[in-house]
C-alpha cells in the first residue's frame, strides 16, 4: 500500500512538471497555475484513485520547473510533494513527506518526459503529458513500477487558476 500511495504521489508530481514543461516547448501557454486532478476523466488500472490531488506550477520555463503537489491518497492519508529544478535530463531531489526520491525530465520535440527513481536507485515511474490546445486540461500518461508489477494511469487535471 505505502508504494501505491508513493507512486500516487510521484504520478501528481511527474504531472505537474511534465505538463508545464510540454506547454512551453509547444506553445507560448503556459501552464503556471493552480491544477485539480478530475478523478472521474482518469485512469488507474487496478492502482486505488487518489481523493485529491491539487498541483500548483509556480515556474513554466524551457530550462526550469517549480511546482508543489498535496493530495489525499485513497486511504485518505495527506502527501506533499515539490520540485525545483532544472530540466537537463540529470537526476534532482524531489522533495516529499513520503519518500527521498530523485527525478530527471527530459525536453522532446513533443514535450517533456520524466524518470523518477527511488532511493535505491531503482526506476519506479516514467511518463509524459499533454497540455490541451485550450489551456485548461492537462493530461498525464505514465507507468508506475511496484511490487504488482508495471500499471498504467492517465491523470487529468483541470485548470482552477
Amino acid at each position: 500500500m505505502r508504494m501505491r500511495m508513493f507512486g500516487w504521489l510521484m504520478v501528481g508530481v511527474c504531472l505537474l512538471t511534465l505538463a508545464a514543461v510540454d506547454a512551453s516547448a509547444a506553445t507560448s501557454r503556459s501552464t503556471v497555475g493552480t491544477w485539480k486532478l478530475d478523478v472521474a476523466k482518469s485512469s488507474y488500472g487496478n492502482m486505488p484513485a487518489p481523493k485529491f490531488e491539487q498541483l500548483v506550477i509556480m515556474t513554466d520555463k524551457a530550462d526550469a520547473l517549480k511546482w508543489n503537489l498535496k493530495g489525499l491518497s485513497a486511504d485518505g492519508k495527506s502527501f506533499v510533494s515539490l520540485y525545483d529544478g532544472p530540466i537537463d535530463g540529470n537526476y534532482h531531489p524531489l522533495t516529499s513527506n513520503r519518500t527521498g526520491s530523485t527525478v530527471a525530465y527530459t525536453r522532446t520535440a513533443s514535450g517533456v518526459q520524466w524518470t523518477t527513481k527511488d532511493k535505491s536507485g531503482a526506476v519506479i515511474e516514467t511518463g509524459s503529458g499533454q497540455l490541451s490546445s485550450a489551456g485548461d486540461t492537462l493530461t498525464i500518461k505514465g507507468t508506475v513500477m511496484g511490487p504488482g508489477g508495471e500499471q498504467d494511469f492517465i491523470s487529468v487535471f483541470q485548470r482552477v487558476q
